[in-house]
């Protein structure tokens, strides 16, 4: 199994209890330790929480997968991830840019619950799934 990268989309439904289409493919990886999330993601939750239960919520979630810190070849990587989409006429911010290094850097797949990445996965050549029966 591939590593996973849960997007903050896909883990603002999980915690609101929007069922997974696959919810072992998750636990098992979660097990294997090989889910990832970064500062962008914890920034995005944490910017979300409304209540000191929420944020305690998200820590209980967030301490079950592995922290990645963005270096500085990362936000080079970011640029450059967003200068080739503009080329192709697809425009992405600057943090979903940081994911996107990090899901192609180590070969992640991408778990979210935005269909925005499918198109983005395509055009950088990363695996990407929607894994919410929503």
């Amino acid at each position: 199994m591939n590593p996973l990268f849960l997007d903050t989309s896909f883990l603002i439904d999980y915690l609101k209890g929007i069922p997974l289409t696959d919810h072992e493919v998750i636990i098992s990886a979660v097990r294997q330790k090989i889910v990832y999330y970064n500062g962008i993601v914890l920034t995005e939750l944490l910017s979300g929480a409304r209540t000191p239960k929420n944020k305690k919520q998200i820590e209980k979630m967030l301490s079950g997968l592995t922290y990645l810190p963005i270096k500085y070849d990362d936000f080079k990587q970011a640029g450059n991830i967003r200068k080739s989409l503009f080329k192709k006429g697809f425009s992405m911010s600057t943090p979903d840019a940081l994911v996107a290094a990090h899901v192609k850097k180590y070969k992640m797949k991408l778990i979210t619950g935005d269909s925005f990445f499918i198109k983005a996965g395509d055009l950088l050549n990363f695996e990407v799934e929607i894994m919410l029966s929503g």
